[in-house]
């Protein structure tokens, strides 16, 4: 199985975008990034993390039928934190930048880069397992070990009886 290359992912697109990105799995640990908020190896903030998890609940409550991302608004950027099954993107964009021009493009490259993980990540064959076969074998090996002790057992207690 291939190991995918989080680093070589965000510096594309950081080159396409022009926004630095970090990439986490679904539990919130950073799996690459150019943001020094969140570098790589480090954990999502449990606030954000619980925000995310909740999304679905608060996507109910507002009738709607998914939230993919959202946005946090801070003094010098903003953090856009885009979701989907697997991984959570996030993004660290300039005040001046266009959400909503921005958001369609990076949710459907997340998509596109779940799918194809959840590719390399399936098992392509999976063979099933004869157990008989082996539980036969391992008789096998316990009738000859049993040949084998009862073979040299008298011997054994003769040796024994002389030394003694």
């Amino acid at each position: 199985m291939s190991q995918v290359k989080y680093e070589e992912i965000i510096s594309q697109l950081k080159s396409d975008l022009n926004a630095e990105c970090a990439i986490a799995n679904k539990y919130g640990i950073i799996l690459g990034s150019l943001i020094k908020e969140f570098a790589k190896g480090k954990v999502i903030p449990h606030g954000i993390l619980s925000l995310i998890s909740n999304s679905k609940e608060i996507a109910n409550s507002l009738n709607l039928k998914k939230i993919n991302s959202f946005a946090l608004e801070s003094e010098k950027y903003n953090y856009l934190f885009t979701f989907g099954e697997e991984l959570i993107l996030i993004s660290k964009l300039n005040l001046d930048v266009n959400l909503a021009k921005f958001m369609p493009s990076i949710s459907v490259f997340l998509k596109k880069l779940s799918v194809s993980i959840t590719e390399e990540e399936e098992v392509k064959n999976f063979s099933v397992f004869d157990f008989s076969k082996e539980i036969s074998k391992i008789e096998e090996t316990l009738e000859s070990e049993k040949i084998r002790k009862d073979k040299y057992s008298i011997i054994k207690d003769l040796v024994k009886h002389i030394s003694s």
